[in-house]
């Protein structure tokens, strides 16, 4: 959806049909966020599921409805499902539909055009309540200070700026609350994408260079520990990367699932570096942070030319999970 362009045949389809629209991980910034018609990206709350689920007719445009986009599998349509893919192999790969073989913007700019544009109706009063239940269910999870963080971030960084997300507590919320605005956003998917947000945005600031725009990464302290000869790259090229390190001292989300399960973690706990004095002796001017001061500290550093490093020393909590099998791990680290 994002890479084909369709975000305007997207809203023109949505607004004519008065139907809600929600984003998958992969595809946020194809709708705006805060239209009334936009159920935002909580693909891994139950409210969400359920609401997808009642659809009578349910237009999936450039996803293949894999693990994530479903629930972890536990998304279970009853009406029909028209999808809209440009890459063969996916077209009905996990779910019966009727589908179309062709770019997103192209088919959602020819379905535009030929459907019968709906009187106002009442979907924007259903997206609204949807996300009131989605708030309400965080809301008894006192998360206040994992969603502070968040928009924190946002506000700091510039609306067209692109951010690159790690697999990490942060980047987890990340896909579902997080507003990319018209900034691309990208995060890794899977345990092999552990360490991937500084070097793709170090490669998003190269190809970049004439927009001049700073470029946000954010990493866990596990995840940076992968990618910290890159520091070198980013000093010797001068790229205007901001590498956002949360340091919980180890692998948070395992942590956080062992102790669950077991009462204990192992095996979690990293021998790590003084990230700010490491990136301080490339050159990289770095900081450490609070959660009261990451919003002024992160702006600072976005607005400053060529690289910097921000260090947030804190533990963040991820929401609880709604899908069917509550015991396996949703997130793989």
């Amino acid at each position: 959806m994002v890479r084909a362009g369709a975000q305007a045949e997207l809203l023109a389809l949505a607004e004519g049909l008065d139907a809600p629209v929600a984003c998958t991980f992969g595809g946020k910034g194809a709708f705006p966020w805060e239209h009334p018609l936009s159920l935002q990206s909580w693909l891994e709350d139950r409210h969400t599921t359920e609401f997808l689920e009642d659809a009578d007719v349910l237009l999936v445009a450039g996803s293949g409805l894999g693990e994530l986009s479903t629930n972890y599998h536990t998304f279970t349509p009853r009406g029909r499902i028209v999808q809209i893919e440009a890459d063969l192999g996916k077209l009905e790969a996990n779910h019966a539909a009727l589908g179309l073989h062709a770019d997103a913007r192209s088919a959602l700019g020819a379905l535009a055009g030929a459907v019968t544009p709906r009187p106002a109706g009442d979907g924007p009063e259903r997206a609204s309540r949807l996300l009131t239940l989605v708030r309400e269910r965080l809301d008894g999870q006192d998360l206040s200070r994992e969603l502070r963080v968040l928009q924190d971030i946002r506000t700091a960084l510039p609306d067209d700026a692109p951010s690159f997300w790690d697999m990490t507590i942060l980047g987890y919320w990340a896909w579902s609350a997080f507003d990319p605005r018209s900034g691309p956003l990208h995060t890794a998917q899977g345990a092999g994408g552990l360490g991937y947000a500084f070097p793709a945005a170090l490669g998003a600031a190269a190809v970049d260079r004439a927009r001049s725009r700073p470029v946000l990464a954010v990493s866990g302290d596990g995840g940076a520990m992968y990618s910290l000869a890159e520091l070198a790259t980013a000093r010797q090229h001068h790229l205007p990367v901001t590498w956002l390190i949360v340091d919980d001292g180890g692998y948070g989300i395992l942590r956080a699932y062992m102790t669950d399960a077991f009462g204990a973690a192992t095996g979690t706990e990293l021998a790590r570096p003084d990230f700010a004095a490491l990136a301080e002796s490339f050159g990289v001017p770095a900081t450490h942070t609070t959660t009261e001061e990451l919003h002024d500290d992160l702006r600072a550093a976005l607005a400053a030319p060529g690289p910097s490093v921000v260090v947030l020393r804190t533990t963040l909590r991820m929401f609880a999970p709604t899908h069917a099998l509550e015991e396996v791990s949703p997130h793989p680290s």
